[in-house]
């Protein structure tokens, strides 16, 4: 019994002791295999992770309105190592090349199956290693390559490599083009520009490992590596429909008048948010106008007539004249100190004799009487030196200081300087030997529009990341007062008289009253006159305005064209009519008060309708209504004007019969017949001018009915 059990002992120990041996004998086979056969495979694997340098994705430039203005879209280019041995396995290459070739073509379009075969069986006979198939794919071209034949597999065993490449989109276009900028390499302009530090992203190590199909799944951040971080989105002021009104009065008015180039700038008075900064340039190249250079900031002209205003502030200020007072008009010239200097003089019909107003030396832009008044206010050469140092504290000799990089330094003589002469205060009242931006002087008329308030022009209104706002910029005032509020009430009433009786009197807007000035300036290439420039820089409504606006047109070959009144106030105006069509806040109860009318007949056409929307509406506009109480019960009404008056007449809506939809607006009509389970067919836009079913007669529910619509 016990040599039994003695033996049970050995047996088991031999076995323990044998499988120690075959388990160290594998484990010594394995490493032998590993070190000497699969060590290459091995190599390969760990090659196959890897340490990525990644830049995170840049922000998005975003307008007011909450369109992309600027955006960072993938793209993925495509390219073939042809040296993949898998290609030559059981002909896998030329078994499958025709297919794939057909494919591409018909994806792609730009080539046919047999150039696309022939192309690739010359780079697999070249074992080509970095052969470029296609570049620029979108996400979706990107996804449906890669179920083509031989692609499918993957990259390993295709050679197929997909290389994912940021690109730096601009959905508008040209669209303030010049103003938001754009990336070249390392160079950056506009706004891309300015608010680098915000879009742009960090870069960051991130470790990747080779799946199946050859692509790089991201396993996370090396140890003490920070991973990439994205940019923020910027929200700028731009309005994007504004924009467009601006660039496209711009170019029209610009081609007109043949110029070189033309800025149209529209600021929020209140804030000095830029809703619109416009720069067109002919392009030789091209024949077109484009967004080759932002002229808002970064060019000066001689603002001609504009630089009225200042120039009234200061001799208003400084002599306490009211604006209906009289001085004597020398008639067309008014001669300067020095022999053979030219005077300055005004061209018919204005030319001034005796006793004239200032109220319509200004409204009429006499540069002999605001010579004239310039001297009368500041005779002496203390006095000059009073006069630029007036305009100095109107801001006049600064930059605005807004928030993008380009804008140009202004010129202006200090009195007593070396380019000082005897005849420079003249010259410098009427806009002459000083230069500007357009953006300069846009600033000065929003702060009279502002109650004297001087802003800064800026375009940054907010940043956010990843949905969160991280940053609101608020408005900067740069000068809290840049005259008395006696001044300011004067030059005011002088601006609405320029709109009303003087040089752009052509320019009316029926709603609100418009404040502005015209401007002229003849442009010198020493002392030869080579061009004009043709502004007008204004703001409105003129009671309690909300948007300041300037447009300059630079050299237009058009003679008819050299003039602030033809050439920039066209441009003014279609920007204001657009603006007061799309901003409720332009129409206040005043604006559409229709009983102050003369003529009392005078009632807006009004579609057939919901009678809780109309009424709301003639309510909040005036409108006289009648027959209120017997429509009261109804839902429906069809306004009629009728004596002057509005007549609501009641639409009966019957169950199981077809409404009458004729004359209503496709949102009512939708309404009705869908209420009456009418399935509707919709052919055109407007105004429902015709129904397939009379109006009245007996319907079951599924009756099919087709509307059509006034515009076709």
């Amino acid at each position: 019994m016990v040599d039994k059990v003695k033996n049970g002992i050995v047996r088991k120990a031999h076995f323990m002791y044998g499988f120690v041996l075959l388990a160290m004998a594998v484990v010594v086979i394995r490493v032998f295999q590993l070190k000497m056969v699969d060590e290459k495979e091995w190599e390969d694997k760990s090659a196959s992770m890897k340490t990525e340098v990644e830049e995170g994705v840049r922000g998005d430039i975003i307008s007011s309105d909450g369109r992309l203005l600027a955006t960072s879209v993938p793209s993925y280019d495509l390219i073939w190592d042809f040296r993949v041995s898998n290609l030559k396995r059981k002909n896998l290459f030329e078994n499958n090349v025709d297919s794939l070739a057909a494919c591409m073509s018909q994806l792609f379009g730009d080539s046919s199956a047999q150039s696309y075969a022939a192309m690739f069986r010359k780079a697999f006979k070249e074992e080509k290693s970095h052969f470029v198939v296609k570049t620029k794919l979108t996400y979706s071209q990107k996804e449906e390559v890669r179920k083509f034949p031989i692609f499918k597999l993957g990259r390993n065993k295709s050679g197929l490599i997909i290389n994912e490449i940021r690109n730096r989109k601009y959905p508008h276009n040209e669209l303030a083009k010049r103003c938001i900028g754009y990336i070249n390499g390392s160079t950056r302009v506009g706004m891309e520009l300015a608010f680098n530090s915000n879009l742009a992203g960090t870069s960051g190590k991130i470790r990747k490992y080779k799946v199946a199909g050859g692509e790089l799944y991201p396993l996370g951040t090396v140890d003490n590596d920070k991973a990439p971080q994205d940019g923020s989105d910027v929200i700028v002021t731009l309005d994007v429909s504004i924009q467009d009104v601006a660039e496209r009065s711009l170019m029209k008015y610009l081609d007109t008048s043949k110029a070189q180039w033309g800025t149209a700038i529209v600021m929020e008075v209140a804030t000095g948010k830029i809703r619109a900064m416009a720069n067109l340039q002919y392009d030789e190249k091209s024949g077109r106008y484009l967004e080759l250079f932002n002229h808002a900031i970064g060019s000066k002209v001689p603002p001609g007539s504009t630089f009225k205003l200042p120039t009234m502030i200061a001799v208003l200020e400084k002599t306490g004249m009211d604006i209906d007072d009289v001085i004597d008009m020398p008639g067309q010239f008014y001669k300067l100190p020095g022999s053979g200097t030219k005077p300055i003089e005004d061209e018919k019909p204005h030319i001034m004799v005796g006793p004239t107003p200032i109220r319509k030396i200004f409204e009429l832009s006499s540069n002999v009487g605001v010579a004239t008044l310039a001297r009368m206010a500041y005779p002496t050469a203390e006095d000059e030196k009073e006069f630029t140092t007036r305009l100095g504290k109107m801001n006049l000799c600064s930059t605005t200081g807004i928030d993008i990089d380009g804008e140009i330094a202004p010129i202006m003589r200090e009195a007593g300087s070396n380019l000082w002469w005897a005849g420079s205060l003249e010259k410098m009242a009427i806009g002459y030997e000083t230069e500007y931006s357009p953006l300069q002087i846009l600033t000065l008329y929003n702060a009279v529009a502002n109650g004297g308030k001087m802003m800064r022009p800026y375009l940054k209104e907010s940043v956010r990341k990843h949905g969160v706002t991280t940053e609101v910029v608020e408005p900067v005032a740069i000068n809290w007062s840049i005259c008395d509020e006696a001044t300011l009430k004067k030059v005011t009433e002088l601006l609405v008289g320029v709109v009303e009786r003087g040089t752009a009197s052509g320019m009316k807007n029926k709603f609100f009253q418009i404040a502005g000035k015209t401007g002229t300036a003849q442009i010198f290439e020493g002392d030869k006159c080579v061009g004009h420039s043709a502004s007008f820089a204004g703001f409105f409504p003129a009671d309690h305005p909300k948007y300041s606006c300037i447009v300059v047109i630079y050299k237009p070959k058009v003679k008819r064209y050299i003039y602030g009144s033809a050439a920039a106030v066209p441009v003014f105006e279609e920007i204001v009519d657009a603006l007061c069509a799309q901003d409720r806040e332009l129409h206040t109860q005043k604006n559409f008060d229709l009983a102050s009318y003369a003529d009392r007949k005078q009632l807006p056409v009004s579609k057939c309708g919901d009678k809780m929307v109309l009424d709301r509406l003639f309510s909040n506009f005036n409108v006289p209504v009648v027959n209120v109480e017997q429509s009261q019960q109804y839902h429906f009404v069809d306004p009629e004007n009728k004596d002057g008056v509005v007549n609501l007449e009641p639409v009966p809506i019957k169950k199981s019969t077809v409404p009458n939809v004729v004359g209503m607006g496709l949102r009512d009509a939708m309404f009705l017949l869908r209420k009456q389970n009418l399935k509707v067919t919709v052919v055109g836009r407007g105004t429902v001018k015709k129904q397939s079913l009379a109006p009245y007669t007996n319907i079951k529910s599924g009756d099919k009915i087709t509307i059509e619509l006034a515009i076709n």
